[in-house]
């Protein structure tokens, strides 16, 4: 028996959720990573400016020796955590999480138009198998960034209360984005 309409826009919708939750992921993600390596980059001016400026300002002091040992252990912290930034690849990953979410965004509201307003079958079909093609190559890209189940299930929560849609083991339709203790929508 051949799919009708209503199957195709459960489709869309159903895609529209997973890939709003993914970018939502990803945005999380982000966000983090440009809290931390915007941290790195103002200690690693801030600690030598501060330093030269008080030199400049009040010449040598007796508490000098004080102020460069302070400061040498803190650009000595600030050196071991850019180093470790490099190990982790926190520049690419930032770049990366920031390019899915907007990738992962538009998909989501690309599904969601098409379910909400399709066109006739024939191009429905059309237009939904196009969209999938990209969705399941943005997917294998995104599967390959090790997305936790815990991110998982934010990212469900995210999506469900985004779409106003029950989550399909606590039956609750997510108000918030505080925890719950679902293990499909919450637990993170």
């Amino acid at each position: 028996m051949a799919a009708g309409i209503d199957d195709y826009r459960r489709k869309c919708w159903d895609a529209a959720l997973h890939a709003y939750g993914t970018s939502h992921i990803f945005q999380k993600r982000a966000s983090r990573l440009k809290r931390k390596t915007d941290v790195l980059t103002w200690i690693g001016f801030a600690v030598p400016l501060l330093i030269g400026a008080l030199v400049g300002t009040f010449g040598r002091d007796r508490l000098w020796s004080v102020v460069l040992v302070v400061g040498s252990v803190i650009a000595a912290a600030q050196l071991v955590m850019s180093l470790w930034s490099l190990v982790k690849r926190w520049p690419e990953e930032l770049a990366y999480s920031s390019a899915s979410a907007t990738a992962n965004e538009s998909l989501a509201s690309r599904f969601a138009a098409l379910g909400e307003d399709p066109p006739g079958l024939a191009a429905l079909r059309t237009q939904l198998e196009k969209l999938n093609v990209e969705d399941a190559a943005r997917r294998e890209r995104d599967n390959e960034k090790n997305v936790t189940e815990k991110e998982r299930r934010m990212g469900m929560r995210a999506a469900l209360r985004k779409f106003q849609r029950r989550c399909p083991a606590c039956q609750q339709v997510p108000t918030t984005m505080d925890p719950s203790d679902c293990g499909v929508c919450g637990k993170f």
